[in-house]
């Protein structure tokens, strides 16, 4: 198989599917990976999803390259990436995540790999590059994001969390060249932190919205729902 007939496999599912022949497309893409895992040997295999992957998660240049995969795909991808990721080999490490960091990996029911820990590795790699540093850096700002999602009544992350995630972030910047927006988003969160618990351990006795904006910070509280559990009727 050649890679263009890997893609054109590819994309007359996506044509049968977009046509709202949901089935049709499923049973033609389930034949097509059945005979690519039976018919093709592993070498011709492992330079087609090599080539694909970089240019569906790096180069961005596929016609869907926007879109999420096919189930059928990704379970292709996901022996090819984790049996490679074994070996420790880069890009596939970085890969591992942008597939399976966000969602559950359908292909690994038992949880047995960790994407964020195959981003961490890949970011202590010899071979990490650009792509790798900056995505590696902006899982940090997820964090303290997520961390400051109920900014000013709690901080969802524990302190201790939150010191050791400044920490990464700035040998990060430290060892790497990073986008300065990233930086910046980076350094709002920092300051914003640096208020929370200065206004937290001081008692909470001002307005925590009017001191961020008095230090020039962009904060909207996000509004909370507590509900009180009652005991049922007797």
């Amino acid at each position: 198989m050649t890679y263009d007939e890997f893609l054109s496999g590819i994309g007359e599912y996506k044509v049968l599917f977009e046509k709202g022949l949901k089935k049709q497309a499923n049973k033609l893409l389930f034949k097509f990976a059945e005979d690519f895992k039976a018919n093709v040997g592993e070498a011709e295999a492992d330079e087609i999803l090599f080539r694909f992957c970089r240019e569906y998660l790096d180069e961005k240049c596929l016609p869907f390259a926007d879109k999420d995969l096919p189930f059928q795909i990704t379970e292709l991808l996901n022996d090819y990436i984790s049996r490679e990721s074994e070996k420790n080999k880069m890009p596939h490490l970085r890969w591992a995540f942008q597939l399976f960091g966000k969602y559950r990996n359908p292909h690994d029911p038992n949880n047995e790999h960790d994407p964020l820990a195959s981003l961490k590795k890949a970011y202590y790699h010899p071979e990490c590059d650009q792509l790798t540093a900056e995505l590696y850096f902006n899982k940090q700002i997820e964090w303290l994001d997520w961390g400051a999602h109920h900014f000013p009544d709690c901080c969802i992350i524990a302190r201790d969390s939150y010191i050791s995630t400044v920490e990464e972030a700035e040998k990060i910047l430290k060892e790497k060249k990073i986008k300065p927006e990233l930086t910046a988003k980076f350094r709002y969160y920092v300051t914003l932190y640096k208020l929370f618990y200065e206004w937290s351990d001081g008692g909470r006795k001002e307005d925590f919205a009017e001191l961020c904006e008095k230090a020039g910070l962009e904060f909207h509280t996000v509004k909370a729902f507590y509900y009180k559990k009652t005991g049922g009727q007797k």
